[in-house]
């Protein structure tokens, strides 16, 4: 009996081995993304936003985002750790620096946390990334709000993008994301 259960466990063993490269390409974590962002925190307000993510050692990527909407800037920069869940769906966290410069001269910097998971819509080219956001900046400021992003494959590279932010940071985001190295295509 003892001998059975190690030539399965031995299987399964090789198995996930097997299945791991796979897996481990379910997302690209290197990217760089631009576009449209329109903010209501503290206004109503239109501007721009870059973003970028590199995977220096999956399942560890740094990241860093830009936020511009006239009255104050956002700028965050952070470190994701990400795991497949399935061939189709990877879970993320993090955690940032995140710094505001208000245009009326004052600034606040704090940290933030993020989570979420990946989604690769079996069949189709359509990737959703719902999440949760939180940036804490001290002396009773802090803002959480739920997110729900989503990208549309062009080419195996570039991606159309849309997000909607909504809580303490109510946000909408329109752009393009070129990605580098390998990923999921459309099926």
């Amino acid at each position: 009996m003892k001998k059975a259960t190690r030539s399965h466990l031995l299987k399964a063993g090789a198995a996930a081995l097997l299945l791991a490269p796979a897996l481990a390409f379910a997302h690209n974590y290197n990217y760089l993304e631009g576009g449209y962002v329109h903010r209501d925190q503290a206004g109503d307000e239109d501007g721009f936003r870059a973003n970028g993510s590199f995977d220096v050692l999956s399942p560890v990527a740094v990241f860093g985002e830009y936020d511009d909407v006239g009255h104050f800037e956002q700028l965050s920069v952070g470190g994701l750790w990400h795991t497949p869940l399935t061939r189709n769906v990877d879970l993320d966290l993090g955690g940032s620096y995140e710094h505001y410069d208000y245009n009326h001269g004052g600034s606040d910097s704090g940290f933030g946390l993020r989570g979420g998971v990946r989604w690769m819509v079996p069949n189709t080219r359509l990737e959703l990334d719902p999440g949760l956001r939180y940036v804490d900046l001290g002396h009773g400021h802090s803002d959480t709000s739920a997110r729900l992003d989503g990208l549309y494959q062009l080419t195996a590279a570039l991606d159309l993008q849309a997000a909607v932010q909504s809580g303490d940071d109510d946000r909408f985001e329109a752009g393009v994301r070129y990605n580098f190295g390998p990923r999921l295509t459309g099926r």
